[in-house]
């Protein structure tokens, strides 16, 4: 051996053997460049409106991030983590499911273009992963679209001159929402100038709706009076 000390190769500078794959190692600033401009040319090729165009640019830097860790030997667990930080990222920008599933192919693609080895069996759990955050954006969203019809006034009938039905629907498995929800109605009911609410729904929600609402002063009555108010309500 030489007087010549051998050093670990940098992270950000090219290092490979000639005729060798590179690998994570060899993700230059100029190489890392090239592969993102690939993967978001590969993408931009099926985007399907301009949301879709847009997450594309809107994602660059978890881009960049999910390619140098699937080029990266070794435990996928920060790969998965980035792969569904980038699922919600497009997720919230507005992207189609289609460019969210099929994403993680053009990345795989966009390595093999510029010389980067990545392993191919880590791509499948990559894309559940980017699928994975992606829908649990799409799930949570449909759940507050969910509550926000319980929320006052989209909730409530006006009946009679000072009394007004309410559709006590919402979820009573969080008790400390229901508690919320329970707080909110009743005030805004209250603001309203009603005096008499009526109540249909769970007995659970009822029951803390009521308990809110005899705090504002607003009394209770019989579901069954006046006639015919509940289906006014449903037909909302």
């Amino acid at each position: 051996m030489t007087g010549t000390q051998a050093t670990a190769p940098s992270a950000f500078a090219p290092s490979g053997l000639p005729g060798s794959p590179r690998t994570a190692a060899d993700l230059s600033t100029e190489i890392a460049e090239r592969a993102l401009a690939t993967w978001r040319e590969h993408d931009a090729a099926h985007a399907l409106h301009d949301p879709d165009r847009d997450a594309i640019r809107g994602t660059e830097a978890a881009r960049s991030l999910v390619l140098e860790l699937l080029a990266r030997p070794g435990p996928g667990r920060d790969l998965y983590n980035a792969c569904a930080r980038l699922g919600r990222l497009l997720a919230d920008a507005g992207a189609s499911p289609s460019l969210a599933v099929a994403t993680l192919d053009g990345a795989a693609r966009a390595l093999a273009e510029v010389g980067l080895a990545s392993d191919g069996e880590r791509l499948a759990p990559a894309r559940a992963s980017v699928a994975e955050g992606y829908f649990a954006v799409t799930i949570e969203g449909e759940r507050v679209a969910a509550r926000l019809a319980w929320e006052y006034p989209a909730c409530a009938v006006r009946v009679a001159k000072d009394t007004v039905a309410i559709a006590a629907g919402f979820p009573a498995d969080d008790r400390e929402a229901l508690a919320d929800w329970s707080a909110r109605v009743a005030l805004s009911v209250s603001r309203e100038g009603f005096k008499r609410a009526v109540l249909a729904g769970p007995a659970t929600t009822r029951e803390e709706l009521g308990q809110a609402l005899s705090l504002v002063g607003v009394e209770l009555g019989d579901a069954s009076e006046p006639k015919g108010w509940l289906a006014s309500l449903l037909k909302r």
